[in-house]
Formats: structure tokens, C-alpha cells, sequence
């Protein structure tokens, strides 16, 4: 168990080397997942309340939070896409 202590401390170094270089591909990645996941949280949300008149009221606000987040996620990713090149790092 050793050789795992610093794993987390490489994880963290390697997202922020990759989320400075190309924050595009990163945030964006990341927002397409969550954008992803909230579709299905939603349409299992949409199924369910045409089969059975019952509206999953949580799972309904946890599909807009990934929503949300992705969209969120992707213009976090444009902004500072457009930010680097502007300081002439392309």
C-alpha cells in the first residue's frame, strides 16, 4: 500500500497540467458526461411518469443539476479556451 500514498497528489497535478493546457478538451469532455448523464436521468424520469402518473421528483432536479453543470462545464471551457489564446498560447 505504500506505493499508493502519492496517487491522489499525481491524479491532481496531471488534471491541472491537462485543465491549463487545453481547458477546452477538458472542461468540455467533462461537460458532455454530465450533459450525458442528466439525458438519461431525465428520460427515466419521462418514462416513468408516462407509465405510471408519478413524477420522480428527485431524480428530476438531480437531471437538471447535471444539465446544468455540463452546460456550465462546457462555457467554463470556452471562456478559458478563448482566454489562452489571447495571451498567445495556442
Amino acid at each position: 500500500m505504500e506505493h499508493l500514498k502519492g496517487i491522489g497528489t499525481q491524479i491532481s497535478t496531471i488534471f491541472t497540467v491537462i485543465s491549463e493546457r487545453r481547458p477546452l478538451l477538458c472542461f468540455g469532455v467533462l461537460g458532455i458526461v454530465l450533459i450525458v448523464l442528466g439525458i438519461i436521468a431525465g428520460l427515466r424520469v419521462v418514462d416513468y411518469l408516462s407509465a405510471t402518473g408519478v413524477m420522480l421528483v428527485g431524480t428530476a432536479l438531480i437531471s437538471a443539476l447535471l444539465l446544468g453543470s455540463g452546460i456550465f462545464s462546457i462555457f467554463t471551457g470556452i471562456i478559458l479556451r478563448v482566454l489562452l489564446r489571447g495571451n498567445g498560447s495556442s
